[in-house]
């Protein structure tokens, strides 16, 4: 890799807050559950005082709604962090049945406590069309 340095990092969601509306059924509401993924970032020289970096993250999600069902996604994530302009991560979560949903996710920083937001912009099989709003805040072990 050139002399770049791979570090490897883990990331730990402790709360998942997923607003998901089906277009092909009458359900929607709010989801909780948990994100645990680890992965690595690999860094990006881009001048001084800047930090820059590419990651991907992979791991579980585990959701739950208010009535108590529950679903399990297996999730992959690519992104690009620049400590001037933010986060911006692209994900997959892929039900253990096959149906995926995919989410663009965004962030000032990605930093202990930082903000993430999220939008579901569709899925595929019996997920398709769906769409909603996920926010959480990163947490690092």
């Amino acid at each position: 890799m050139n002399g770049s340095l791979v570090l490897r990092i883990v990331v730990c969601v402790v709360l998942l807050l997923v607003s998901l509306t089906e277009s092909h059924a009458a359900e929607s509401g709010e989801f909780k559950g948990g994100w645990i993924a680890n992965g690595t970032r690999a860094p990006f020289p881009f001048g001084d005082g800047r930090q820059v970096f590419t990651f991907k993250l992979a791991g579980h999600v585990n959701l739950q709604t208010v009535l108590g069902k529950k679903k399990d996604y297996w999730s992959e994530c690519v992104g690009f962090a620049d400590s001037v302009t933010g986060v911006v991560g692209r994900c997959v979560w892929k039900d253990l049945a096959g149906p995926e949903i995919y989410i663009m996710l965004q962030s000032n920083q990605l930093q202990q406590g930082s903000l993430v937001t999220g939008t579901i912009v569709g899925g595929t099989g019996p997920l398709a069309g769906i769409s909603g709003d996920v926010s959480f805040n990163w947490s690092i072990p």
